[in-house]
């Protein structure tokens, strides 16, 4: 039998190519192209960030949600669990890409080596214009917001920067590294990291409030979820010299809007999402996402499923 699995994030065909040859003898895939609330009908397996209720109802045939990494804030579960379809996350492919360009993000921001790349460009050469905006990592104090698989990926990396490195999470966690209260950690920290899921908790866990407690010429990195700190007082707060820095990969609106001044200042590093975006990550999660379809068809358990109802679609 012929099955149809969608991948349904906007990518190209060569990144359509690596989930495709990961897929099992037999597997179509299918990318989006239309709406994908009539793309959706076909399908036994869906690959996607969001997925709504309207997707959900759409698609008499589907057996599995599988979000492309660990967030799932896109996913009406409700509606999945109404309908027995189980929901999986995809954690592979991530934590380890995500550190890396933590400390290659902090690296880029405290040098300031996008804005030396670009006027050198245009031949203006700026031997010591910067030298005074310039920073070490070594000697300095890393918080990690969030302590799950990132951010105990990204400590030993910091630390072997020479970096002390604590950390805030809601959880006691056993570690080597100090873990202290978020207020305290946003008021000792040279740079700050943040590794949370969007949860009603976490929108705008970097309130305006919270923002105005962090160490004066702190370097801000955010590699989670744009709603997780409040962009408005980012921008105040970067305009206004309070913070030295910033490196985004995540915005409220995505992409941001043109008019956004972020794009415009010479001391913050902007991305677009892809933190993970690595040809290393794509294939092993590409993987992850055919064995979990495997697993659908024999009835086997899902690895890190999130939601398993009752009586799953067939």
């Amino acid at each position: 039998m012929n099955y149809k699995a969608g991948f349904f994030l906007k990518a190209n065909e060569s990144v359509y190519a690596v989930v495709r040859a990961a897929l099992p003898p037999g597997f179509e895939l299918v990318t989006l192209s239309r709406d994908p609330v009539e793309q959706v009908r076909d399908l036994d397996f869906l690959i996607a960030g969001k997925v709504t209720c309207q997707m959900i109802d759409a698609a008499p045939r589907l057996r599995l949600i599988q979000t492309p990494g660990v967030g799932y804030e896109g996913v009406d579960l409700d509606a999945a669990a109404r309908r027995g379809i189980p929901v999986a996350i995809t954690v592979c492919g991530n934590p380890v890409e995500v550190a890396e360009y933590t400390l290659m993000a902090m690296l880029a921001v405290s040098r300031r080596l996008i804005e030396m790349d670009r006027e050198l460009r245009r031949g203006r050469w700026m031997a010591w214009d910067r030298r005074l905006q310039s920073f070490n990592l070594h000697g300095k104090t890393l918080g990690i917001v969030g302590f799950g698989r990132i951010g105990r990926e990204v400590a030993p990396r910091a630390a072997a920067f020479g970096m002390r490195v604590v950390y805030a999470d809601l959880m006691p966690i056993p570690s080597e590294y100090e873990q202290v209260d978020l207020d305290t950690l946003l008021a000792m920290c040279d740079y700050v990291t943040l590794h949370v899921p969007l949860t009603p908790t976490t929108r705008r866990l970097l309130s305006r409030e919270r923002m105005g407690r962090m160490k004066p010429g702190a370097i801000l990195v955010n590699t989670s979820r744009g709603e997780v700190l409040d962009e408005g007082a980012l921008i105040e707060a970067l305009r206004a010299g309070r913070l030295a820095g910033a490196a985004l990969d995540v915005f409220e609106n995505e992409p941001p809007k043109p008019d956004n001044p972020l794009l415009s200042m010479d001391n913050v590093l902007l991305t677009p999402h892809v933190a993970s975006g690595t040809l290393d990550a794509l294939r092993v999660k590409s993987r992850a996402y055919a064995e979990n379809m495997r697993r659908v068809l024999a009835g086997e358990e899902l690895m890190d499923c999130i939601l398993q109802p009752k009586e799953a679609a067939v």
